[in-house]
């Protein structure tokens, strides 16, 4: 055998070992850096995931604690209103100055039958009004006249210093909002509809002394016969106190996420920290959270003063005991937000536990490591599959060469030179024709390889994309499909030089 196509023949067969072992270096490379990206990009989802999730339960703790606040909102601006006390409260006052305007009638009536003197009838119906009481005993009916330009009292039962005084002092200028005398409303009002609402500032008796400009309503009537005008009212801060009562029972009552979702209130003193409303342990109400079991409640508590004091409002990530139908799980992760009402001093909040998070995060690990492990295995298969591909290739190329029959240069001619390089120069370059459409072969079955594990990156994606819709997922795959690419770009073009 000629020692020249030996030469070939061996250099093809070692040319092969090489294109094979750089198409298993090509694709070990691929499956690594494959492996290496998923899992990067799962990690990347699940992040991604958590920080949504916890968006969006920021985002609903806001909504209902705002829900919460347009609820005390509501009623408090209700309490100050003239219109809304007028409805919820005119009847009750208005019942009240009936009783007293039926003992006047009944006095009057005396008069009239000779039973009583003026005076005398005057004397025990005023006697009689002074001693009406209710509201827990807040509650009065007084008694002027209907004299102008300023009027006289008649019977004041709270403030006797007031009896027979003409009323023009200036610190009865505060009816109507607009500065005017009080007892002059009740005259002018009286005079054209013979009874209505007026709503003023007035000293409110407490137990350190007399509190200046506290908004009241009164409801003023008419008593023709003797020129009288008798009327009630009430401080609208009792209004105010009905309304916070009202938005407390509203706050217990309301409920989210199957009942399980509540709301409380707390004050905004971080020296003695106490809920005003927790409705599922309402023992805690109105009580100091300090000291002992109470500390960590207290801190918390604290926490959130401090947050609205420099906020307004704001969140606070904790842990906190879970109550559970087994059993109490301990310091579970919570996150509650909170949001001041200004006006009362009130501070509402709510919370929910973070604990389902974590388990929704877990399982969609779970999910993405199986994924993984499918991705893995169809790579391997696929691999194991071209790297067979190439060896049979390169056995059926190896055979088509051994067929190939060397031209045996004619011995009568070697003493031409042209004629002695012409013959042997075909085998040699029908060897290197073959080598060099092997590389192309290996380069071209590593683009198929590259080409096939994109589309195995690309089912993975839309697997994770069954379960999350992130509309970045599939841009961060395709980069690393290119990215992988491009790697094998860099190989390819190291190779050919």
């Amino acid at each position: 055998m000629d020692f020249e196509f030996l030469a070939i023949r061996n250099g093809e067969i070692n040319m092969g070992k090489i294109i094979i072992t750089y198409v298993v270096i090509s694709v070990v490379l691929i499956v690594l850096y494959t492996i290496y990206g998923t899992k990067k990009t799962s990690d990347e989802v699940l992040v991604k995931y958590k920080q949504e999730e916890i968006y969006d339960i920021k985002k609903n703790l806001k909504n209902f604690v705002d829900v919460a606040y347009s609820t005390i909102d509501s009623n408090y601006k209700n309490s100050m209103d003239k219109n809304y006390l007028e409805q919820h409260y005119g009847d009750r006052l208005k019942n009240i100055i009936d009783v007293a305007e039926s003992i006047l009638k009944s006095k009057a009536e005396e008069v009239i039958n000779g039973k009583l003197t003026l005076a005398d009838a005057q004397a025990k119906a005023i006697e009689a009004i002074k001693k009406i009481r209710y509201d827990d005993g807040r509650g009065y009916i007084w008694i002027n006249d209907n004299t102008l330009p300023y009027p006289k009292m008649i019977m004041h039962p709270t403030i006797p210093s007031l009896n027979g005084k003409i009323l023009d002092d200036p610190k009865y200028n505060c009816a109507m909002g607009k500065e005017q005398n009080l007892f002059v409303a009740f005259v002018e009002l009286t005079q054209k509809h013979g009874g209505g609402f007026v709503n003023y500032l007035w000293p409110k008796t407490t137990k350190n002394g007399l509190t200046t400009d506290v908004p009241k309503l009164s409801y003023v009537r008419r008593f023709p016969t003797w020129n009288w005008i008798i009327g009630t009212d009430f401080y609208i801060n009792d209004a105010i106190l009905d309304g916070m009562e009202k938005s407390k029972e509203e706050l217990r009552q309301m409920r989210y996420d199957n009942g399980i979702g509540f709301f409380w209130i707390n004050n905004t003193d971080e020296s003695a920290p106490k809920f005003y409303m927790y409705p599922i342990a309402a023992s805690l109400e109105n009580l100091v959270l300090e000291g002992g079991n109470l500390d960590k409640l207290g801190t918390v508590i604290k926490s959130f003063i401090k947050i609205c004091k420099q906020k307004g409002s704001g969140y606070l990530e904790y842990t906190w005991d879970k109550p559970t139908i087994t059993g109490t799980i301990k310091d579970v992760p919570k996150l509650s937000y909170v949001k001041l009402y200004e006006p009362l001093g009130w501070i509402i909040g709510t919370g929910v536990y973070l604990d389902d998070i974590d388990k929704a995060i877990a399982r969609e690990r779970e999910f993405f490591n199986q994924k993984i492990k499918e991705l893995i295995i169809n790579m391997l298969i696929a691999s194991i599959v071209f790297i067979i591909l190439i060896s049979i290739l390169h056995y059926i190329m190896g055979k088509t060469v051994l067929k190939t029959k060397p031209v045996v240069p004619n011995y009568k001619e070697k003493r031409t030179t042209i004629q002695q390089t012409e013959p042997t120069a075909q085998p040699q370059q029908q060897a290197l024709i073959s080598v060099n459409e092997s590389i192309k072969l290996a380069k071209e079955i590593s683009k198929i390889i590259i080409a096939e594990q994109s589309k195995l990156l690309l089912a993975f994606t839309l697997a994770l994309q069954k379960n999350r819709k992130d509309a970045d997922l599939t841009a961060e795959v395709d980069e690393l499909t290119e990215q992988v690419s491009q790697t094998l770009a860099d190989s390819h073009a190291k190779t050919s030089s």
